[in-house]
């Protein structure tokens, strides 16, 4: 496994970076360039280049609640019976299983073994103690559904987050109207960083193939 994973690293995901950041170098020199020689192109270019998006739309539907409670409270008996024998059964695999010194066999990591046996022990407490919810969640849903309704009125609250969107979808056109200003100095500010990265990721380019 780690010789494939230093073979996708070096074969394919490192060209494909190297090549990425030479594009926006050569990209962003044709940017200061232009910046400097050609402005009002490239104002015009990007007026036809930049389009707003709201996310508002995209997202409307999840923003939507559904309300998922009757279907539950239809077929409560069996859910609830489903919630505790699935619980019950993953509890007594958590506490009887394979030790969890077996578990940290099957990692190969240069981690301290302690360290991975922390981290899988906690897991594994962690899954218990969400077993053990489950089975209160199973009972309650079967003996009495109207206290696990009031213990869910009162821990859960909806959160939409269309409410917080519009501040977020808000246009900030500050750099663009001093870009507008000062389009030579911009294009300079733009042009020799362009240039160093070009430079350096198109060396790095020409040593990968």
């Amino acid at each position: 496994m780690p010789l494939f994973n230093n073979y996708v690293i070096d074969q394919l995901v490192s060209p494909a970076l190297v090549l990425f950041f030479f594009v926006g170098g050569v990209a962003a020199m044709a940017i200061g360039i232009g910046l400097i020689l050609r402005s009002a192109w490239v104002f015009r270019l990007f007026d036809t280049l930049n389009h707003s998006v709201s996310t508002r739309t995209a997202t409307k539907p999840l923003g939507i609640r559904r309300d998922s409670s009757p279907f539950f409270l239809k077929y409560r008996i069996p859910i609830g019976v489903i919630f505790v024998i699935g619980a019950v059964y993953a509890d007594w695999g958590l506490l009887t299983g394979a030790g969890n010194a077996a578990i940290v066999s099957l990692f190969n990591t240069k981690l301290p073994p302690g360290y991975v046996f922390w981290i899988v022990e906690s897991l594994r407490y962690f899954l218990m103690v969400s077993c053990t919810v489950s089975i209160i969640v199973g009972v309650l849903l079967v003996v009495s559904p109207d206290t696990l309704k009031s213990i869910e009125d009162a821990g859960g609250h909806w959160v939409s987050t269309r409410q917080i969107a519009p501040e977020a979808e808000k246009t900030y056109l500050t750099l663009d109207k001093w870009v507008a200003a000062s389009p030579r100095i911009a294009g300079l500010i733009i042009l020799f960083p362009a240039l160093g990265m070009a430079m350096y990721f198109g060396d790095q380019l020409l040593r990968h193939m």
